[in-house]
């Protein structure tokens, strides 16, 4: 059989260097050898087994032979014709994710026909299949929050976000790292955007913040923003306030409407200098349910980005679903809390967290996500069994999950950021099952749950605990 080429556009931009490296790692699996790289237009490509991919805008092979209209951001498509492979996205993005998906959707149906008694079969021995797909996110906004100092390898943790079509990650830091620059460089050449989180008030102690006087601190947090983050490059901010207990008054003030007036001042302030900043304001449900009227006037640029909402997907532990229907509930009325345009974000939770009985704070910047071999290795053996209870539990719970995200997505169409917390769980040296399983939820959410769980087991890249 002919050895098989990748064939790039006209211009190789940095998203779609990184789709021609990932599809090289994947389809090495299947060929043993790398397939070799050819711009369009090279006449050796005739050679070959051809795999085109680009855009319209920069491939004229895909030009001259696509009849899709691609309309969203994100979106792809790809066909198999007369054993010629065509990628398209309507982006760069698209082609990256599209890459992803022909091995997902098409290589893994191949490699597993279901009528040969040997199981599984290289799909490269023969001719392949002809078939077609489509597809774009259901949630624009997929990504992942965690506390930056338990990123043991920012690379390695970018780049499974990469095969988990993720495009966010938000960072919570006790300082901003030293090689910040460098994080957001290679984030940004992945697809990835960086949103960086830090104290606007929030302690681990927040019932020690004068809710009285919360007003005199807005120009210092706007100070430290200008001169700590604003030169990084980042896609946004992410802060937290004195909101995660469960009083929902202090001092007989509205813990609401005191945090309300709170970040609107403080808000104001950025966006007069800084009108199209990403603002997230991280807010615990907790302390705050019987003050969501007061929660209406929150600045409608700014997106609240929900957490501790209830039963699991909010809950730490994945088991906790007895209140699903009362969460399911909650969400609902929070979602479209402030009219139609509400920017809205959850950080779900159900997988690892931080070990607050070792936590320490971090007392100045550190040069973040290097570290040895052995130290991931020992790391990725430390939480083995509790990905062992997680796993466990989205088996048995993941359909509560999809139907929290289906949810939120009729509600919001589109314009929805969920960013699960997933931190010190190793995300950077495996694509654990439960996290791989609900990425594709968030990137197809009406897919059947059955159809999602075997065909993400499948994944060569996602392990089991």
């Amino acid at each position: 059989m002919k050895k098989l080429a990748i064939v790039y556009g006209e211009k190789k931009t940095p998203l779609q260097k990184k789709a021609i490296a990932i599809l090289s790692e994947l389809l090495l699996d299947y060929t043993y050898e790398y397939p070799y790289c050819l711009s369009c237009g090279d006449a050796a490509a005739e050679a070959y087994r051809c795999i085109y991919i680009g855009t319209k805008e920069n491939n004229a092979y895909i030009r001259t032979h696509s009849s899709y209209m691609l309309t969203h951001r994100e979106e792809y498509a790809f066909w198999v014709e007369n054993d010629t492979v065509c990628i398209e996205g309507y982006d760069d993005a698209g082609v990256l994710y599209g890459c992803l998906d022909f091995y997902n959707k098409y290589l893994l149906r191949e490699e597993y026909p279901h009528d040969d008694a040997r199981y599984r079969i290289n799909c490269f021995d023969k001719p392949l299949r002809d078939f077609s797909y489509t597809a774009y996110p259901s949630v624009a906004n997929r990504g992942i929050w965690t506390w930056g100092h338990v990123i043991y390898d920012f690379r390695g943790l970018i780049d499974n976000m990469v095969k988990l079509k993720m495009n966010t990650l938000t960072v919570w830091n006790d300082h901003v790292p030293a090689n910040a620059a460098d994080m957001v460089a290679y984030a940004h050449a992945c697809g990835v955007k960086v949103i960086w989180g830090f104290s606007w008030l929030w302690d681990t102690d927040c019932k020690r913040v004068d809710f009285a006087h919360m007003g005199e601190h807005s120009e210092e947090i706007f100070a430290h923003y200008e001169r700590e983050y604003a030169s990084l490059g980042g896609d946004g901010i992410y802060f937290q306030t004195a909101t995660e207990f469960e009083e929902q008054e202090i001092g007989g003030i509205s813990v609401a409407k005191a945090v309300t007036d709170f970040v609107n001042k403080t808000a104001a302030m950025f966006y007069e200098k800084y009108p199209a900043l990403e603002i997230q304001f991280g807010l615990h449900a907790t302390s705050v349910k019987s003050g969501l009227e007061d929660l209406r006037a929150v600045d409608p640029r700014i997106r609240i980005v929900w957490e501790n909402c209830g039963a699991f997907p909010f809950s730490y532990i994945p088991a906790d679903v007895a209140h699903f229907d009362e969460t399911l509930a909650f969400v609902q009325e929070i979602a479209t809390l402030r009219g139609e345009g509400d920017r809205f974000g959850v950080v779900t939770k159900g997988f690892t967290k931080l070990d607050w009985g070792s936590f320490t704070h971090i007392e100045q910047p550190v040069f973040l996500g290097v570290s040895s071999r052995r130290m991931k290795r020992d790391r990725v053996e430390r939480k083995s069994k509790i990905w062992k209870y997680i796993q466990a539990y989205w088996l048995e719970n993941a359909d509560k999950a999809q139907e929290m995200v289906a949810l939120m997505c009729r509600l919001k169409q589109g314009d929805l950021y969920a960013t699960p917390l997933v931190e010190d769980g190793m995300l950077e040296e495996n694509v654990m099952y439960p996290v791989a399983l609900y990425a594709e939820m968030l990137w197809d959410v009406d897919a059947p749950i059955q159809q999602l769980m075997s065909e993400v087991a499948l994944r060569d890249y996602v392990t089991f605990a």
